[in-house]
């Protein structure tokens, strides 16, 4: 039979001992004064015992601290790990059972290292995808308590991380078809997914998921942020809706013509010349509204070059106030330009700006009741970003205003204003997006400011030149 080492280890000394008291009192038994005097046997018998209970008591003593030392360093060690220290290790090199343990201590702590640096390093990337992602996170028990929410979430309902955590995820949302969602998951067990309108500014696609981890159960919510998207679809449809409203018109127009010349009217020359008039204007109207859709097309994918040019305002502005004078005059309207002859030169493209300009004072003109007024000004501001000087050209007027509704939209091709406060006076609608785009490939911004039945100002910016002139741009 094969004993573990350890056996041997223990039973070697005591057989040693054992044999050596044994040789010695079998020595003091033999000796000729010893064997006949009974007093000289009982005192070796009684000398060896307590020599026996000596030596076992002292190698007893010494067995056990050789075999307990590595217990105890084995349980101070474990103890450190517990307490978080994974550094420690036990560094006794024995052959037997114990150094086997020890070894197999060793081996086991440095996998439960490594798992837990793995674990570790996967919870970082996890931390580090839910805290940079742009789609909102929410973790809730099986009860619906708040366990985890991420930035994003925080960032679409309007809270801090303290105060979610430990919510409630009715109390949190506070929206009943986001609170359906989340009762329509734990009743069913499956994923459910929902569009949901939280207000006027926050569209969101919401996707509830159960989960199970750990024997742990509860739900994820994820929240998608959908209100861009919505805004484009919304703005696609009625880019379609208009770009139909306006060619209906002259076409339904070109059409009444040609029927009434075919009916008879091109047999009578003033009546007919009166109807190819009207059919020229309306065909001026599609071609227009046709290169005014090439041009934003070019503009918006950078076909269009732009000449830049170190050019002064004041002169800048003398031809689109000349062109427009007498569209003013015949309204009964004011036209005055207020341009200190101080300010410094802009860089721009002079006949892409003069089309801003022009585009700027027509509206101002068209939506203006007679007797008002209508004021070009030009001044120096400091930007909005960086904080660098550029110059800002004011078009404003006394008109009807825009609602504050159309506001958000009113430089979107095809938007107009309401039809109904408007009939007569809107154009195709391209002109302030072709405007819009052209003051941006200049590196500046065109914003409005309005109040209904008070008037409007239109102000853009322009970069001011600090270098050389007469370069291109292919932006």
């Amino acid at each position: 039979m094969n004993l573990p080492k350890i056996y041997w280890r223990i039973a070697i000394p005591f057989l040693v001992v054992t044999l050596a008291l044994a040789f010695g009192l079998f020595l003091v038994l033999t000796r000729t004064s010893c064997l006949r005097n009974p007093e000289c046997v009982l005192r070796s018998v009684f000398l060896t015992t307590g020599l026996a209970l000596a030596t076992v008591l002292l190698v007893s003593w010494i067995i056990a601290r050789r075999t307990t030392r590595p217990i105890r360093e084995l349980t101070e060690v474990a103890q450190r790990l517990a307490a978080g220290d994974d550094t420690a290790r036990v560094l006794l090199h024995r052959r037997d059972e114990i150094g086997g343990l020890i070894r197999a201590f060793n081996a086991m702590t440095e996998r439960q290292r490594e798992r837990y640096n793995d674990l570790a390093q996967a919870n970082v990337q996890s931390s580090a995808v839910l805290e940079h992602m742009a789609d909102g996170v929410i973790i809730t028990d099986e009860a619906g308590m708040v366990t985890l929410i991420n930035p994003a979430a925080r960032a679409l309902l309007n809270m801090t991380e303290m105060d979610a955590l430990g919510m409630s995820f009715a109390a949190l949302v506070r929206h009943h078809t986001l609170i359906e969602l989340w009762q329509r998951c734990r009743k069913q067990r499956t994923e459910q997914t929902e569009a949901v309108e939280v207000s006027p500014q926050l569209f969101l696609q919401a996707v509830a998921s159960p989960y199970r981890a750990g024997g742990a159960e509860g739900y994820v919510i994820l929240l998608q942020d959908l209100t861009q998207v919505r805004r484009l679809q919304v703005m696609r449809r009625d880019f379609i809706t208009n770009l139909s409203h306006e060619l209906r018109s002259p076409l339904a127009s070109l059409r009444a013509v040609v029927d009434t010349l075919h009916a008879g009217a091109i047999g009578d020359p003033p009546a007919a010349e009166r109807f190819l008039g009207q059919a020229s204007s309306e065909i001026d109207t599609m071609t227009q509204m046709v290169e005014e859709l090439t041009q934003l097309s070019q503009i918006e994918s950078g076909q269009i070059r732009l000449r830049l040019e170190a050019e002064d305002l004041g002169v800048l502005l003398e031809m689109p106030l000349e062109r427009a004078r007498p569209q003013a005059e015949a309204a009964g309207l004011t036209l005055t330009a207020d341009v200190p002859t101080d300010l410094p030169p802009v860089l721009v493209d002079g006949e892409r700006i003069r089309q801003v300009v022009t585009n700027l004072l027509h509206n101002a003109i068209k939506f203006t009741p007679p007797g008002g007024q209508v004021t070009v000004s030009g001044r120096v501001e400091e930007a909005e970003v960086g904080g660098s000087p550029e110059v800002v050209v004011e078009v404003r007027d006394t008109g009807i205003g825009i609602p504050k509704i159309d506001l958000p939209r009113i430089f979107e091709r095809f938007y107009k204003s309401d039809r109904a406060r408007t009939r007569g006076k809107s154009g195709t609608g391209l002109g302030l997006a072709i405007a819009r785009h052209i003051v941006e490939t200049h590196g500046g911004r065109l914003w409005v400011k309005s109040k209904e039945g008070k008037g409007s100002s239109f102000f853009f910016s322009l970069p001011i030149a600090t270098a050389a002139a007469g370069t291109d741009s292919g932006e």
